[in-house]
């Protein structure tokens, strides 16, 4: 049985990131870029209106109200090079260029128009209501770093500067395995003595939010032969993790059937709960790892172990700080020997996080993962977890970047 802190050490000096691939900008999203961008243009790339109105040139003594004569009328998407002279003005729409010549642009509420001549009941003064060049991006900025996990705002971003491809790591490819006899799929009555099977479809999607292919084997049965021949389906993925079979029982033998794969076992058991069952091994480069069958024990071990892992082999940045201070909303009443991650939703309230528990902590109450935002980490040894007592937490689920 060995430390969290350790067991990632272990598995992360094993690891190194996948190979990289040129995709297009449209087939981007959940990637991780494997160089920085640079951005070519300027972004506005021309000075322009944040709004529909009048474009003049303007001093800080105007009288009020200005008349001027409307000389010309810029839509967006077009471009006027007719120079704007004091006594002129050019009607002007959202984001199109500021024609030359003019220093301001005044909203289209503040005027009234009458033939070629508009009234300013408010002159403005120079400067205003102009977006400049390069207001957001400068030529040569880098807009995302290597490492950076492309999601639609980033997107969005890069398309804005016209980049249409990108060098980025492959997904990572993962083989996914829920091993027990007692497991009934989905979709057909329950037989007594069975429960359905939900960590292949609870696994499934945090791999696929975090970017991997999966390759699912949906059940396995707790046979040796049959362990061995789901492995060899999913040889092909950079990474393996199975449910189920992980602990002491006569019908646990996952990491049996790891070691007969000819996987060197790295470790077994983790000094923490939920989740204390875990092992994982090496085979060449792909990595395996038995998890718990018990849903919230996978998805706990899932987050404190597999997904830094992925990170890593996905090529994405490290977050410098895993750890943060929160303080307890309500009590936990157990004290235990162990290190433990209890489950809770994050409250903020007077610049404080609060940690509000799930009202049930079991290693199978899948439910508890529901609405959790954070893994308290009540070190071990621990007494009974108190109300505003101070403790160390880990966003788990959307909330880390």
């Amino acid at each position: 049985m060995i430390e969290l802190e350790e067991a990632l050490e272990l598995v992360l000096a094993r690891i190194q990131p996948v190979e990289t691939e040129y995709i297009s900008l449209a087939d981007a999203n959940r990637h991780v870029l494997a160089q920085d961008v640079i951005s070519q243009i300027a972004m506005p790339p021309f000075a322009r209106s944040p709004l529909d109105g009048y474009a003049y040139l303007a001093i800080d003594v105007d009288p009020r109200p200005l008349q001027l004569n409307v000389v010309s009328e810029i839509p967006a998407g077009t471009f006027s090079e007719r120079v704007i002279t004091r006594g002129e003005a050019a009607k002007i729409f959202t984001g199109a260029p500021i024609p030359p010549g003019a220093n301001c642009v005044v909203r289209m509420e503040d005027t009234e128009l009458m033939g070629d001549k508009v009234t300013i009941s408010r002159p403005v003064l120079p400067g205003s209501n102009i977006v400049h060049k390069g207001e957001e991006i400068q030529e040569g900025d880098i807009l995302l770093k290597r490492g950076f996990y492309l999601t639609p705002p980033a997107i969005g971003l890069l398309a804005a500067v016209g980049i249409n491809q990108l060098k980025v790591y492959r997904r990572p490819r993962v083989g996914l395995l829920s091993t027990g006899s007692e497991l009934m799929d989905v979709g057909q009555p329950l037989y007594l003595g069975k429960i359905y099977n939900s960590n292949s479809y609870t696994l499934r999607g945090m791999l696929q939010e975090a970017g991997c292919e999966v390759l699912v084997i949906p059940i396995v049965y707790d046979q040796i032969e049959d362990t061995l021949d789901a492995l060899e389906k999913v040889s092909e993925a950079d990474v393996i993790i199975s449910t189920g079979g992980a602990s002491v029982g006569d019908y646990d033998i996952m990491r049996h059937a790891l070691a007969q794969f000819g996987c060197d076992m790295l470790f077994w058991k983790l000094n923490l709960k939920p989740g204390t069952p875990v092992s994982v091994g090496q085979k060449g480069k792909q990595l395996f790892f038995s998890l718990s069958g018990n849903p919230a024990a996978a998805m706990v071990t899932f987050e404190l172990l597999v997904r830094p892992a992925l990170r890593k082999l996905a090529g994405r940045s490290t977050p410098e700080e895993a750890e943060f201070q929160v303080k307890m909303a309500g009590c936990f009443g157990r004290p235990g020997k162990q290190r433990r991650f209890l489950r809770a939703q994050a409250v903020f309230k007077d610049g404080v996080i609060w940690a509000d528990l799930a009202p049930a902590q079991g290693s199978g109450i899948l439910r508890s993962m529901i609405g959790s935002h954070l893994l308290v980490d009540v070190p071990a040894n621990h007494g009974p977890v108190e109300v505003g007592e101070l403790l160390m937490a880990r966003w788990i689920a959307d909330w880390e970047s």
